[in-house]
């Protein structure tokens, strides 16, 4: 069981923060008590629960060149935080209590098996979120997982009888056999992110359960060994994994020199494993890195030192930032954080918003829009666009048509809102409207429902697309056109949107005779960009012309180009 001990020296910059502890250790050390729980995808259109970007191999090399010089010094200390109180501890040597030694004890994680890894993780998630104990797994999606496992692994040597597929499947599950409604309570909470992945965690323990349940692997449908150990080592790395990647690459690049590689031989002709030898030099020659340890096992803390120190230093994509703050954590574990956040500039509440929207199954912007990482499409519409739709119905700010000086949602909300049904009985009405799954929402869900089904279509090649932006309907300048010009009828009529029935209604008042095919033709666009002045301008005065006399016809597609 790897046991290890630095010299330290602990301090603390107030009276009621945690201790920092500060430090130095190998690179090669770190990766072994540090885990490093990155954002990413899973295999389908899941996501990790983790909260650091995925490493950069140009910026590992880059690095890597760097410490490649044993004259260049980093002064700034990789931070990192405890994740697990039970196995580090500092132990002072001194009467002031300053100086002393950190002592880390990674147990035998790294020698078991992934199913018991994947257990331990499932637990801790658990732990984290105990509404996740109660949940279900429906059997299909079981059945589904087990079926992947046994084509894209070929597991044949476990319990299970190639020939006879179907009655593995129609056995007996250790699962409650639930259907996915069981879970719908907290599906749509602030923990959605995190009730899904604990759902793929836990198909994928029940997969190897039933067909390699006595053999180790490395990898189970896109989980790999390392990836869940990064969730359960003692110590999390909170910024600074470019720089441990790349002390470690230049390590490894001395083994290439005539000395290590002599090194090496050495070893092995004493009686050392060839791959323990290499270890054994790497070791001994991979760079000391300062390391800066904060004693706070808390999950929030470790997602707010994250966001707030890098998003001060080299700013995240806001898709990614929005991504992480509201996916990472569970609603209770935020809650400690979320106002610090606030504080610190994050907007927390417009990421929280726009991340159900992403997720949601009601939601027609589902799968449609960058999340900022790997395996984001260029025609998906990006964050910043849905944030500022969102914004119209949500603050009730920025619904003007493009040409207008009036704000017609900012004059909704004075006009109308505080005789809506939906918050009248409020002390602020404006308040409950606004609130992350405040009304708002699921006026906002329905009106673009009814924008896609009426004016849209499912074909990815057709000039209404829905889920495209190569379509003329679904991009930032005619999805924004339609809720201002929706919000000018509704504060004409006075519309108040007493319920999403009454929405439907005004909805199809709004629209009137207008044809479904609007959007429906090749537009002569050729060359242009939709986010111009000229384009916007113009594509809102030909909506708002032939909204208001339909009877004039469509417009010509000539009339589209500026």
């Amino acid at each position: 069981m790897p046991v290890f001990q630095y010299p330290a020296f602990r301090t603390f910059q107030t009276s009621e923060g945690k201790p920092l502890i500060l430090f130095a250790a190998r690179a090669t050390d770190i990766e072994q008590w540090a885990g490093i729980p990155r954002r990413a995808r899973l295999h389908g259109d899941g996501e990790t629960v983790g909260f650091q970007r995925e490493v950069k191999m140009a910026r590992v090399k880059d690095l890597g060149a760097f410490f490649g010089d044993s004259r260049n010094i980093a002064q700034n200390p990789l931070m990192a935080a405890l994740q697990s109180e039970d196995v580090v501890r500092f132990d002072p040597i001194d009467g002031s209590g300053h100086f002393g030694h950190i002592t880390i004890d990674t147990g035998n994680l790294a020698q078991l098996p992934l199913i018991d890894l994947l257990r331990r993780f499932a637990a801790l998630l658990e732990d984290r979120v105990p509404a996740l104990s109660a949940s279900t797994v429906s059997r299909q999606r079981i059945q589904e997982a087990i079926a992947e496992a046994q084509r894209r692994h070929g597991f044949s040597d476990g319990t299970e009888n190639d020939s006879d597929e179907e009655s593995l499947l129609e056995g007996e599950l250790d699962l409650d056999a639930g259907p996915d409604e069981d879970i719908a309570g907290i599906l749509m909470s602030e923990e959605t992110n995190i009730l899904e992945f604990y759902t793929e965690l836990i198909v994928r323990i029940s997969a190897l359960e039933r067909l390699s349940p006595d053999r180790d692997r490395e990898e189970i449908l896109g989980f790999r060994k390392e990836d869940v150990l990064a969730y359960l080592l003692p110590i999390v790395l909170v910024d600074g994994q470019h720089r441990l990647r790349g002390a470690i690459n230049s390590a490894e690049k001395m083994l290439e020199s005539d000395a290590f590689q002599q090194e090496i031989m050495d070893a092995v002709v004493e009686g050392v494993d060839p791959d323990e030898a290499e270890r054994q030099v790497i070791g001994r020659n991979a760079r000391n890195l300062p390391i800066s340890l904060l004693m706070d096992p808390s999950p929030s803390e470790h997602v707010f030192q994250f966001v707030v120190v890098n998003q001060k230093a080299t700013p995240m994509a806001p898709a990614l930032l929005g991504t992480i703050v509201s996916t990472s954590l569970g609603a209770d574990e935020l809650e400690p954080v979320a106002q610090r956040l606030r504080d610190a500039g994050i907007k927390l509440d417009d990421s929280q918003a726009i991340a159900y929207l992403t997720r949601a199954p009601e939601s027609p912007f589902k799968d449609y829009v960058q999340r900022g990482m790997t395996g984001d499409r260029p025609d998906q519409l990006q964050w910043t666009v849905l944030q500022g739709l969102v914004r119209i119905f949500r603050e009730l700010k920025g619904g003007k048509r493009y040409g207008d000086k009036n704000d017609y949602a900012a004059m909704w909300r004075e006009d109308c809102l505080s005789d809506s049904a939906l918050v009248r009985e409020a002390d602020d009405p404006y308040a409950v409207w606004s609130e992350p799954d405040g009304p708002w929402r699921d006026i906002f869900i329905r009106f673009y429902t009814q924008v896609r089904d009426y004016f849209g279509s499912d074909d990815s090649e057709a000039e209404n697309a829905w889920g495209t932006t190569r379509s003329n309907l679904f991009n930032k300048v005619s999805l924004t056109i339609l809720a201002a010009d929706f919000f000018d009828f509704l504060q004409d009529r006075r519309i108040t949107l007493d319920s999403t029935e009454q929405l439907n209604e005004a909805f199809s008042e709004w629209l009137g005779n207008a044809k479904p095919s609007y959007f429906d033709r090749k537009w002569d666009t050729t060359g242009l960009k939709k986010d111009t002045d000229a384009v916007r301008k113009k594509w809102a005065k030909l909506w708002s012309e032939y909204r208001r006399n339909p009877r004039g016809g469509l417009p010509r597609v000539t009339e589209y180009r500026p």
